[in-house]
């Protein structure tokens, strides 16, 4: 909102700002995140796929931590495009940050299927899971 009232007053440049798709992050213990549609809003508007995946990341098992890792995408069953992305983990704030980016210029499942992971991170997760775990 802030650079939209720059951009308009300042720069001559009327721009509205764009509230859709805005990442968020819950900062407790673990972190959430997410951007885009929860899973029940996606399948009140169409046929998604859901791929989830948890597990016990091996920075924080290292660690002595004994906290779990859970991430899920929406995506279109038509159009493949990954219509939301929710995180609940360490560090989930930044994930969700950079998941954002993605999931807002419209990225389907295949682009982040063809992403190599970082390994090993807990976010290459989020490119490694192939198979949905169900379907409406």
């Amino acid at each position: 909102e802030g650079m939209a009232f720059v951009d308009t007053v300042f720069k001559g440049v009327p721009t509205a700002p764009d509230h859709d798709l805005i990442p968020t992050a819950i900062f407790t213990q673990p972190e959430m995140g997410t951007i885009g549609l929860s899973e029940a809003e996606a399948e009140a508007k169409e046929n998604v796929h859901v791929y989830t995946t948890s597990f016990k990341s091996m920075r924080e098992g290292f660690g002595g931590v004994e906290e779990r890792v859970f991430m899920k995408l929406i995506v279109s069953q038509e159009t493949d495009k990954v219509l939301g992305c929710h995180i609940v983990a360490p560090h989930a704030g930044e994930m969700i940050q950079l998941a954002g980016i993605a999931v807002k210029m419209g990225a389907t499942k295949a682009d982040f299927d063809r992403t190599v992971a970082v390994h090993p991170t807990m976010a290459e997760e989020l490119v490694t899971m192939r198979n949905p775990t169900r379907s409406s």
